[in-house]
């Protein structure tokens, strides 16, 4: 541990110390005291009481300013009034009900209206339920079992998909045709062997394997925007080969737009103009509440179709749909319109490029990644466009950064990685340039 990260914590501990009581109680009942390790950091997490807008405060009182926005679900910022009153009102009706209510038919509704390749949607609890029923799909659809991704991409917690996530360069064998290394114990040994894993923004390796699978392959997925390496935008050539590849070979092309959804009115894919055959989706169309969904071709999802001789494929779950998530998620999609995300991208594009400016002029070891209203500080001088440029992050200086931060009065994912919300003024996108600034400077450099 270097001495500016030393002095980091021992700040952070200063400041947070209901925090540290709070871990320490946790700790008797939950595993190292954790629920969600996306979220734990050491030498423990801040624990919030409230948030407003752009702001939030925790438990010792501490007033920061939030750039992670519930891991880019909070696209509106937190409580905003549109989704609180919804909320409200539908309080008063009932939190779930056991057959299907009126507000789920809007939702639907306006999600195929805003995504094109989305002719049928059904709805689930988190990304990774959605990405699990995507796959699903693609095998009974293909008759195929294989499954094709990127290596350092997260679609979800199941084993069918954590598969070379953060794999260890010692174990992952060649950049261009990447071994398949379990995530961690307790994965089935048989999903290790069901999937391929490909260089992420390499067009012609991926070819390559694709071309060699293609007999087996039931689908390929990808993040439009790599958001585990630090929100890294695939390049455009790169996504249209993957859609030529896979219709070519008939193999299930799976958008993950869990993250990506927030790029543009009708997600990455009205970005880039590429129609996958099925999306995956989560985080901003639940408004803040618990949800997932999965979508596209009609005839791939007529495989759940419940009338008739009914479902070739079960999908069951008691809070699928729920109204109180189907009201929030309409509030957030009806007060997302073009402005917002104009406004939004916008902003994103003054950060990253006002930061860039910043790094060169102090001589900071450091770029910054992005596109639209995601970014991430990346802990490296060279260009970070897959899994392996991102494993040469510099994680001391990540840590200290994002404690450092913390001190700041600014939150980001524990990974340096951050999204503007539409409640993010240019004032507080200032300041928290100069609070980078001031940690780079107690670091030693500028």
């Amino acid at each position: 541990m270097s001495i500016y990260l030393e002095k980091e914590i021992a700040e952070y501990k200063t400041i947070n110390q209901k925090s540290s009581d709070l871990h320490n109680s946790a700790k008797q009942f939950m595993p190292g005291g954790d629920s969600r390790n996306s979220i734990y950091w050491d030498p423990f997490p801040i624990y919030l009481s409230d948030g407003q807008g752009s702001i939030i405060t925790d438990v010792d009182g501490n007033k920061r300013v939030d750039f992670i926005n519930n891991m880019t679900t909070l696209i509106l910022g937190h409580r905003p009034k549109a989704v609180e009153e919804s909320l409200m009102n539908q309080i008063k009706k009932g939190f779930s009900f056991p057959t299907p209510s009126p507000p789920v038919v809007r939702w639907a509704e306006l999600m195929c209206e805003r995504v094109p390749s989305i002719e049928k949607i059904r709805f689930v609890n988190s990304g990774t339920e959605a990405t699990l029923n995507a796959i699903r799909a693609a095998r009974a659809y293909t008759g195929k079992q294989k499954l094709a991704k990127f290596e350092g991409a997260y679609h979800g917690n199941h084993d069918a998909i954590q598969i070379s996530v953060t794999p260890p360069l010692d174990l992952a064998g060649p950049a261009s045709s990447p071994n398949s290394v379990r995530a961690f114990k307790g994965i089935s040994n048989k999903a290790e062997n069901d999937i391929v894993i490909m260089p992420f923004n390499d067009i012609e390796a991926s070819s390559k394997i694709i071309e060699k699978n293609a007999g087996d392959l039931a689908a390929v997925i990808v993040e439009p925007v790599n958001g585990q390496c630090g929100m890294i935008p695939a390049k455009k050539a790169f996504l249209e080969g993957l859609r030529s590849l896979t219709k070519k070979h008939k193999i299930i092309l799976i958008f993950d737009e869990v993250i990506s959804f927030r790029v543009a009115y009708g997600g990455a894919q009205e970005y880039y103009k590429i129609k996958p055959d099925l999306t995956s989706f989560g985080k901003i169309i639940g408004g803040g509440m618990p949800v997932g969904a999965f979508g596209g071709r009609e005839d791939i999802m007529s495989l759940w179709n419940p009338s008739g001789s009914g479902p070739t494929v079960q999908h069951a779950g008691t809070f699928n749909g729920n109204p109180m998530t189907a009201v929030a998620g309409i509030a957030t999609l009806e007060s997302l319109t073009e402005d917002i995300y104009e406004n939004l991208n916008k902003k994103g594009e003054y950060l990253r490029k006002t930061l860039s400016i910043l790094f060169k002029e102090i001589e900071a070891p450091m770029t910054i990644s992005g596109i639209a209203s995601l970014f991430a500080l990346q802990f490296t001088t060279e260009e970070v466009f897959d899994y392996r440029t991102y494993a040469k992050n510099n994680n001391t200086l990540m840590k200290t950064m994002f404690i450092g931060l913390l001190n700041e009065g600014y939150l980001l994912s524990n990974r340096c990685a951050g999204n503007i919300s539409a409640s993010h003024s240019y004032e507080e996108i200032d300041g928290f340039i100069e609070a980078i600034k001031n940690v780079l400077h107690r670091s030693g450099y500028g």
